[in-house]
């Protein structure tokens, strides 16, 4: 896959991660409420995240490798390492939250909602450095071609 491919196929991910942050945050709430229907609802929307949060898993996974050399030649050793540890942080909330959530009841789903929350902020905030990061890839990338 050519650089800029993995690039742009890395920020069509961002785009979807998004959504699916956007899903689960509303699930979120729901499962914060004091009523039960609301609870079920929110767990059920969780439920429904399953497979965005495998996606997530595997995005954290298989970034670096991906990007590998573009990540190794163009960003700054502290860049990558920040952006390896925040990778492993996401991933260990989402495996987290995917062993728990098949045991979860409405009676109980108000427990994940914190780890949850977690979760969405870290990818909020991770998604912003990663895009910058992917910005400074391109940057440097065409800085070092005119060499």
């Amino acid at each position: 896959m050519e650089s800029r491919d993995s690039v742009e196929y890395i920020q069509k991910e961002h785009l979807e991660i998004v959504r699916l942050a956007d899903q689960m945050a509303g699930a979120l709430v729901l499962a914060a409420k004091s009523d039960f229907a609301s609870r079920q609802k929110g767990l059920a929307g969780l439920r429904n995240a399953w497979d965005g949060l495998l996606g997530i898993r595997q995005h954290c996974g298989s970034e670096d490798s991906m990007l590998e050399s573009d990540f190794h030649h163009y960003l700054e050793p502290s860049e990558y390492e920040r952006l390896r540890r925040e990778h492993q942080a996401i991933n260990r909330l989402v495996s987290s939250l995917l062993r728990e959530l098949p045991f979860a009841t409405a009676d109980s789903v108000r427990d994940l909602c914190p780890e949850g929350e977690e979760l969405l902020e870290r990818i909020h905030k991770h998604l912003a450095f990663e895009e910058d990061m992917l910005w400074h890839v391109e940057e440097r990338r065409g800085e070092y071609q005119y060499k």
